[in-house]
């Protein structure tokens, strides 16, 4: 008899540890999920962020002549224009790149950022009644080309970056 109680005892004990390292793993588990969803929430935050910086973009290049800025013909620190094929020429990468105030623009809020930079100009289309960049073609069919590029930022480090090909008429 005094074996089998000593043996309850060990039982007992080794059950009680298998409890304990379920429980544990419970707690983590819970916790990475947690984490994960976070983290989900602060990149939608940041994806708005970029889309919302590409649409001020986009926006400043339809309004008036802003489309024929001296930025896009010469590279000026601190506009955020770049020339047809700059970017390309000094190995600029906006994937890559330092985001600052030398060579983007802010958007509306600190977590936005954009640059454009000119990838087509004068180019002719075919001759159409549709409406382009926000104007009535009515006989003028050149059109200039841009690629925008909008960073949004949130919490914890998350960076995304939405990049879009604008055309404007340009005449």
């Amino acid at each position: 008899m005094k074996q089998q109680r000593g043996f309850s005892l060990v039982v007992t004990l080794i059950l009680m540890a298998l409890v304990m390292v379920l429980g544990l793993s419970a707690y983590k588990l819970s916790r990475t999920s947690q984490t994960l969803a976070g983290n989900v929430q602060f990149r939608g935050a940041a994806f708005s962020e970029a889309e919302a910086a590409a649409e001020l973009a986009e926006n400043w290049l339809s309004q008036g002549t802003n489309f024929r800025n001296a930025g896009f013909t010469t590279y000026a620190s601190g506009t955020g224009l770049y020339p047809q094929g700059y970017m390309a020429a000094h190995g600029i990468d906006p994937v890559t790149m330092t985001w600052g105030s030398t060579n983007s623009v802010a958007g509306s809020d600190a977590n936005q950022r954009y640059l454009i930079e000119l990838l087509a100009a004068n180019r002719t289309l075919p001759s159409s009644g549709v409406a382009l960049g926000g104007r009535r073609s009515s006989g003028c069919n050149l059109v200039n080309t841009y690629r925008v590029v909008g960073r949004g930022q949130s919490g914890r480090g998350a960076s995304v970056l939405v990049q879009t090909v604008y055309t404007v008429l340009s005449c």
